[in-house]
């Protein structure tokens, strides 16, 4: 329906709205994006192992298939339909759209319709008198004309806040992805501790054997039997402890993915880990990476919705301007309100000024722009502290590689160590601790190249979450 064409905004109405709405002006700030000021690359990014990709592939990059586990994807693709997090940002962004509708729709004019009856008493000096019911039926239409630009800049907020709902979803789905890519590594990375400790325990429960033999026979004490056996104890008990922590990473995930406790545990168990380092690291400049991040986009839009709030403030200091106008039937019976007769109509408009408000809407004019600093000084530092993430993770990411490199050379000279000492052991010419000692120390290399390896799926998983990527997946499309 065209409410421009309807009866009840005449002519002479649409041309003083059209004249008023030619003046009109919008208060308060125009919207501008604050410069930033971002180097061209990356300080402390390995370009040998990195290639440079397009801004907006990071964003659609499903980086967690480049470790070719298909448990893990398998897991991320279940959270990301099951979360709950997920599903109470989609439903705060259809409130958002909502919301959206709604300010847009009170820059239109409003229809209203009614229909009531009532009683009316009639009396004369000669004491007749009567009561006659009187049935009447009314529409009227008003409309306030935007002549500030009061209901422009309220859209534009509704707008933003659209956006900023979107961006947090957006980040929601980072850290989710981020969140189960990082309980699995975590599981995994434990799985391989207790596989360790169950090699040690093996070989530990056969140096026992060979000394309860060795003491029998007398070449060796029962001390250094006892000390075999309290290292075999300490083991034991390291490994049960270290299957508590597995079963409290596998609850983690439970949670991610909404399933009962214990499903994720037994899953796992049953599952191969297959997970693997990519060769490459795609890795995009500065400029473009970080002002793509969900959280620097979420600071954006609430710039843009306190910019827009400026502006409803200003307007609210001066007049509005409204038209009403009503068309109706007003007869003795139901019967009659078609004749000629019974019809009426009126126009009128007012004008609705500020007189005297002890300086309040001064002061909220004040407080809108302080807020909008606010936002805009927000804004540059979660841009910097994007950057500083991501420098960060990607310093943590050569050194751990760094480190690997080192513990491979450790771990090959533990190993001939460990034979060279048994070789001497069984000629008599070191002490049974002795060997324990190799084997502590060769263990220790073992553990700790284990927990570094899985500490670069760590550093990885870490720099795409703050590089922002992946928030694109599946088109990033809500589904409803």
């Amino acid at each position: 329906m065209n409410l421009l064409k309807h009866p009840l905004i005449c002519p002479s109405m649409l041309g003083l709205i059209s004249l008023i709405s030619s003046c009109t002006s919008f208060l308060g700030p125009q919207y501008e994006t604050p410069l930033v000021n971002l180097p061209n690359s990356w300080t402390n990014a390995d370009t040998s192992q990195t290639y440079q990709n397009h801004p907006a592939a990071i964003m659609h990059l499903d980086w967690w298939k480049f470790f070719e586990d298909p448990t893990l994807t398998s897991l991320i693709e279940e959270a990301l339909q099951s979360n709950p997090d997920m599903d109470i940002a989609k439903n705060r962004i259809l409130q958002a759209e909502e919301k959206l509708i709604s300010a847009g729709a009170d820059k239109n004019p409003s229809l209203d319709a009614n229909l009531r009856t009532s009683k009316a008493t009639s009396s004369s000096e000669s004491g007749l008198g009567g009561t006659n019911s009187i049935m009447s039926t009314q529409f009227q239409t008003s409309w306030e004309i935007d002549l500030f630009g009061k209901s422009k800049r309220n859209i534009e907020a509704s707008e933003a806040n659209l956006k900023l709902k979107i961006a947090t979803r957006n980040g929601i789905k980072i850290k989710l992805i981020a969140s189960i890519a990082e309980s699995y590594i975590a599981f995994r990375s434990k799985q391989e501790e207790i596989s360790l400790g169950r090699e040690t325990d093996q070989y530990l429960s056969e140096l026992v054997e060979l000394a309860k033999h060795e003491v029998t026979v007398g070449l060796e004490t029962e001390e250094q039997l006892q000390l075999a056996n309290i290292k075999l104890a300490n083991l034991e008990t390291t490994l049960t402890k270290k299957t508590s922590e597995l079963k409290e990473i596998s609850l983690v995930i439970d949670l991610l993915l909404g399933t009962q406790p214990g499903d994720v545990f037994i899953r796992l168990n049953q599952s191969e880990n297959l997970l693997q380092l990519p060769s490459t690291i795609a890795l995009s400049i500065p400029a473009d990476t970080i002002l793509q991040r969900p959280d620097v986009q979420e600071s954006l839009h609430q710039l843009q919705v306190e910019a827009a709030n400026v502006g409803v403030a200003e307007a609210q200091r001066y007049p509005s301007f409204s038209f009403s106008s009503s068309i109706g039937l007003e007869a003795l019976t139901l019967n009659s309100l078609g004749n000629s007769g019974a019809n009426f109509s009126s126009i009128q408009a007012s004008l609705l000024a500020p007189i005297f408000n002890s300086g309040s809407l001064d002061a909220n004019v004040k407080a809108q722009v302080a807020s909008r600093g606010a936002a805009v000084e927000s804004y540059k530092k979660t841009v910097a502290n994007g950057l500083n993430e991501t420098e960060q993770a990607l310093v943590n990411l050569a050194s751990i590689k760094n480190q690997l490199q080192n513990l491979s050379v450790a771990l090959d000279a533990g190993a001939n160590n460990l034979e060279f000492i048994n070789k001497r052991y069984q000629a008599g010419l070191v002490s049974f601790r002795e060997v324990l000692q190799s084997r502590d120390e060769l263990n220790a290399i073992k553990q700790k190249k284990s927990t570094l390896t899985f500490s670069e799926f760590q550093s990885i998983t870490q720099l795409y979450k703050v590089l922002g990527g992946g928030w694109a997946y599946n088109n990033d499309e809500l589904k409803r």
